[in-house]
């Protein structure tokens, strides 16, 4: 399950991360290859039914879209609670809360919850990312009732069984760990607490092996209590369902949810990126750097533009982007090289990567900065940025192929600001980004670098 809960995590970067595993091969393990169709497609989202948007009568928000091609459902819990909201002391806590609250509930044992999926052929999961914390099954629609009874079952009644808080306790130290065997995990998660200083976002998800050290069972029990509540959760249903009865069937399974009300920390307005460089030593045969910059929130208006800024310099590792024909065809300086930018609720970054020979690497660290502040003046021919749009709307395509991926993406949108109704315009706002678009975003934000170099120690002569 801990493999697949990775599902929440990467859905913030539009599950881009995914491709990259293209070039980063056994740098980021357990993700998905995504195929890259090169052609205008439609939407998911045009296919299929009207989508229906409520509010139950404790407060929780529903999101239900029929899906009438298969006869698989998704449902999936989102909180408003994440790294994002944690105490520097506290940091991981979201994270072990949630893998815990699978672990056993007042009717079920952890066996019992998995052995009750197994039986429908069903799955349930749970994880953390930087901004919501999410549950959710995936079954038949015939085991509809099945499936949201134990649902429902995990997020209000888990009991947190003192051993199985350690056995978790322990998984995530041994996740943590296994981050620092993986060139790019270990200099994106440096990267990000660089970049981030003073912010919220320098946390790591999993929190680090003090903190998660020192999180006590009681706490969790308290922040379950505090931030599991009606109010502060999205339910998305996607499926072969009808919306009335859904939404019935949602509203009893969580009639004894309580509206509640989340406290969160406050994020000071004051932060400000500035330029920083840090140098990371390990035994690695190969040097992995990335350069980025603070850009905006998604529900900022440059955040579409800017995605298609990322994919003209090389989102998913395409082999046509410029950073893959400058930096590795051109110059040969690079085994793996690429950029992304997250999805996120508060400031989100834009950042690019590359493995190197470690004598390479203050060339390469030069390269990617030269072609990544070169899109601000640079013409952008029409053949490139149609190739970029189409790049975005074919992953796009592709990522919604599974029910569940539809749900999370809807969730994902709905929590970051942007509305659940933009998985229905994505494809059309990419296609409306002109160069000149796409020039300004690079102006407005690709200024102040943060730059993370892994190197390995110098050898004694």
């Amino acid at each position: 399950m801990r493999e697949e809960s990775r599902s929440f995590q990467l859905v913030a970067f539009d599950l881009q991360p995914a491709a990259h595993k293209q070039a980063l091969a056994a740098l980021v393990r357990g993700l998905v290859l995504v195929c890259v169709l090169g052609l205008a497609v439609r939407c998911p989202a045009d296919a299929h039914g009207e989508m229906a948007m409520s509010t139950l009568p404790n407060g929780a928000r529903l999101i239900v879209k029929p899906n009438r091609s298969n006869r698989i459902l998704a449902i999936q819990c989102f909180f408003n609670v994440g790294s994002y909201y944690e105490r520097n002391e506290r940091n991981g806590i979201t994270n072990l809360v949630c893998h815990t609250m699978l672990k056993g509930t007042r009717k079920r044992t952890a066996a019992e919850i998995a052995e009750t999926m197994e039986a429908i052929g069903g799955t349930i999961d749970a994880s953390a990312s930087e901004d919501s914390a999410g549950v959710g099954t995936i079954s038949t629609v015939d085991d509809l009732d099945v499936a949201l009874d134990v649902l429902s079952d995990v997020i209000l009644n888990p009991t947190f069984p003192v051993d199985e808080v350690e056995k978790e306790r322990n998984a995530t130290l041994a996740a943590i760990r296994q981050q620092e065997d993986s060139s790019f995990q270990y200099t994106y998660k440096s990267f990000r607490a660089l970049l981030y200083w003073g912010h919220p976002y320098a946390l790591p998800t999993l929190g680090t092996p003090e903190t998660v050290n020192a999180i006590t069972r009681q706490e969790i029990v308290e922040f379950h209590r505090k931030n599991f509540t009606a109010s502060n959760m999205l339910v998305v249903v996607v499926g072969d369902v009808k919306v009335p009865r859904i939404a019935r069937k949602i509203a009893r399974a969580f009639a004894t949810m309580l509206p509640g009300s989340a406290e969160h920390v406050r994020v000071s307005k004051q932060f400000r990126p500035r330029l920083r460089t840090k140098s990371l030593t390990k035994e690695v045969e190969q040097a992995f750097i990335i350069v980025g910059f603070v850009t905006d929130r998604a529900s900022s208006a440059d955040y579409v533009a800017l995605k298609v800024a990322s994919a003209v310099l090389g989102t998913g590792a395409s082999m046509s982007s410029r950073l893959f024909v400058r930096l590795r065809d051109r110059r040969g300086l690079a085994y793996a090289v690429g950029s992304a930018m997250p999805t996120l609720r508060d400031k989100s970054h834009f950042f690019a990567y590359i493995g190197t020979k470690p004598e390479s690497a203050d060339a390469a660290r030069k390269g990617l900065l030269s072609v990544v502040r070169g899109l601000a003046t640079e013409p952008i021919p029409d053949d490139e940025l149609e190739r970029a749009k189409n790049h975005l709307i074919g992953q796009f395509r592709i990522a919604h192929q599974r029910n569940s991926s539809q749900a999370q993406f809807l969730g994902l949108y709905e929590v970051v600001g942007l509305g659940a109704r933009f998985d229905e315009q994505y494809c059309d706002r990419i296609k409306e980004v002109t160069a000149d678009q796409v020039r300004a975003v690079a102006a407005k934000y690709f200024r102040a670098p943060a730059v993370t170099m892994l190197l390995p120690p110098q050898k004694e002569k």
